[in-house]
C-alpha cells in the first residue's frame, strides 16, 4: 500500500516537470522560423531565402531542382556599348545624303507608324491692300495618311571575338557595326529618291506632278552647268524662289570637276554659286540623271519615326545578334519644286 503511494507521488512530480519543460521551450519556437539571417558557428550571417544569385549560387540554380540553367554568356560593358552606338551615329550622319539638303520633322518616336501628308498648289503672291478684305489664303489641297517604314540591318557580334576582346585589352572591332549603319543609310537615300514601289512611296525621281527636262551630255565641258541653270530657271519661272540644292549620279559629279573652258576653274564651282543648298552626289542614282530641288519645309520634309540606333536582338550558339533601326519617311508636298534631268 506504502509501494502505492509512494509511486503516484513520481507520478505527478513527473508531469509537472513535462509541462514545466513545455512552456520553457514554446516561447524559442518562433525564433527558430523567424525571417532574417542565421548565424553560424563563427559568428557570420548565413543568407536565407531570396533568389539563388543572392545566395551565392549560379543562375538557373535552385534549392529543390535537380537541374540547372547555367549561363556564361558575355556581356559588353557600358564603353563599349557607347562606341557601338557613337560608331552608328558618326557613320549615317556621313553617308546620309538627302538629309543634307531636306529639313527633318520628328522624330515623333519609335512607335508612331504613320504621318498625315499634305498636298499643296504652287506658290502665290501675297495680299496687299487697306482694308485686308482679301480671302485667300494657304492651305493644302488634300491630306493623305502615309506608313513610316522601319529601316534596319542586322549584325552579329561573336562570342570569341568579345572574350578576346576583353582578355587582351584591346578595343572590339566595329566594322560590322559601322557596315550595317552605312546600309541602313543607302537604304533612306533609296527610299527618297527612288520611292518604294512595293509599299506605294513615290520618290523624288518618280513623284506624280514634278517638272522633267532630257538632259544633254555632260561629257562635253559646260553642258552640266547650262543643264542646271535651265533647271532653275525652269523653278524659278513656276514660283520658286529657292535656295536650291543639286543632286547628281557619280559619274555626272566627276564630270563636273574638270576645268571650265579658259577660266582656270573647275565647272562644279560655277554650279555651286548657282545651288546654294549644296551639290551632292549619290550611288542610288543609278542611271546619268540629276535633281534639281526648291528646298524648304513647305515644299518637301523628312518624317523620322526615331533615329538609328542600336538594339539587342538576341543570342544564338552564345554569339549576339544585333539590330540598327530607325523609321523615315519622305513628305514631297509639292512635287512641282523638283526639276529631273534625265
Amino acid at each position: 500500500m506504502e509501494g502505492l503511494k509512494l509511486f503516484a507521488k513520481f507520478r505527478r512530480s513527473q508531469g509537472l516537470f513535462v509541462l514545466l519543460a513545455l512552456f520553457s521551450f514554446v516561447p524559442g519556437i518562433p525564433s527558430l522560423f523567424a525571417d532574417g539571417p542565421k548565424r553560424t558557428m563563427e559568428g557570420s550571417e548565413a543568407v536565407v531565402g531570396g533568389p539563388a544569385s543572392e545566395r551565392g549560387m549560379a543562375p538557373g540554380w535552385s534549392s529543390g531542382h535537380k537541374h540547372a540553367e547555367v549561363s556564361s554568356e558575355i556581356c559588353l560593358d557600358h564603353e563599349d556599348w557607347e562606341k557601338i552606338q557613337r560608331a552608328v551615329h558618326e557613320t549615317v550622319e556621313h553617308h546620309l545624303i538627302g538629309r543634307k539638303f531636306i529639313q527633318v520633322y520628328g522624330p515623333l518616336g519609335a512607335g508612331a507608324q504613320s504621318v498625315p501628308l499634305d498636298t499643296y498648289d504652287l506658290p502665290s503672291w501675297a495680299n496687299i491692300d487697306m482694308l485686308g478684305e482679301a480671302n485667300s489664303a494657304v492651305h493644302p489641297l488634300k491630306r493623305d495618311i502615309i506608313p513610316i517604314p522601319l529601316i534596319y540591318k542586322d549584325f552579329w557580334l561573336f562570342y570569341r571575338d568579345i572574350a578576346a576582346a576583353k582578355k587582351c585589352n584591346i578595343p572590339l572591332d566595329l566594322s560590322v557595326v559601322t557596315g550595317a549603319a552605312a546600309a541602313v543609310s543607302k537604304k533612306e537615300d533609296d527610299l527618297i529618291f527612288n520611292g518604294s514601289p512595293e509599299m506605294g512611296m513615290p520618290g523624288l525621281l518618280n513623284a506624280e506632278g514634278r517638272n522633267v527636262m532630257e538632259i544633254s551630255d555632260w561629257s562635253i565641258i559646260g553642258n552640266g552647268f547650262q543643264d542646271v541653270v535651265d533647271a532653275v530657271e525652269r523653278l524659278i519661272n513656276i514660283g520658286f524662289s529657292g535656295p536650291f540644292a543639286l543632286v547628281v549620279s557619280p559619274r555626272l559629279y566627276a564630270y563636273l570637276h574638270r576645268v571650265y573652258e579658259r577660266t582656270g576653274q573647275l565647272e562644279i564651282k560655277g554650279v555651286k554659286e548657282l545651288v546654294k543648298g549644296g551639290v551632292y552626289q549619290s550611288s542610288v542614282l543609278k542611271r546619268d540623271v540629276a535633281i534639281v530641288v526648291a528646298m524648304g519645309r513647305m515644299n518637301l520634309d523628312l518624317a523620322v519615326g526615331a533615329n538609328y540606333k542600336v538594339e539587342y536582338w538576341g543570342s544564338e550558339n552564345l554569339n549576339h545578334r544585333f539590330r540598327v533601326v530607325g523609321s523615315s519617311v519622305p513628305r514631297i508636298k509639292r512635287p512641282q519644286a523638283i526639276c529631273v534631268l534625265e
